[in-house]
């Protein structure tokens, strides 16, 4: 009996497929692993939208003149400072509490002091504030309530 050693090419697709059966089962763990990488990621800029849109929301409020909005009663503005570091927003790992560092030139007022006569003036008109600018970075503590994001504390 003699054996043909001539290989056809149904035995190559069946050696191919011999070999690439190991690789198959480490791409689907590797593609698995991938995709709770992607929702983690995912959900972290989601995090991250909804917290700047609060953040943005709190500033036009303090902006607007809201005094409650405000934990420090001096400050009368808040500034975007584009010369300052970029706005920075830490999630911590159970993703149920942040932080966020931005740069503000912010607007204080302080009263005139009424040791002349154009202060006591001034005063007597119901003008006795004055306003000054300072750069100052704002760190805001975040927890999320209920599935949504709270200011905790601002630190001016």
């Amino acid at each position: 009996m003699t054996r043909d050693n001539t290989s056809t090419r149904r035995s190559f697709l069946r050696g191919g497929a011999l070999l690439a059966a190991p690789i198959a089962a480490v791409s689907a763990s590797a593609v698995a692993l991938a995709g709770d990488g992607l929702k983690a990621r995912v959900k972290r800029l989601e995090d991250e939208a909804a917290i700047r849109d609060l953040h943005q929301s709190w500033l036009r409020r303090v902006n607007a003149g809201e005094r409650d909005a405000l934990l420090d009663s001096s400050v009368h503005r808040v500034i975007a400072d584009h010369a300052g570091a970029p706005d920075k927003i830490e999630i911590a790992a159970d993703g149920q509490s942040a932080t966020g560092h931005f740069d503000y030139a912010v607007e204080v007022e302080a009263p005139l002091a009424r040791d002349c006569t154009l202060a006591q003036m001034a005063h007597a008109q119901g003008h006795g504030i004055f306003y000054r600018t300072e750069r100052r970075t704002l760190t805001v503590a975040y927890t999320k309530v209920g599935g949504a994001w709270k200011i905790a504390k601002v630190a001016i």
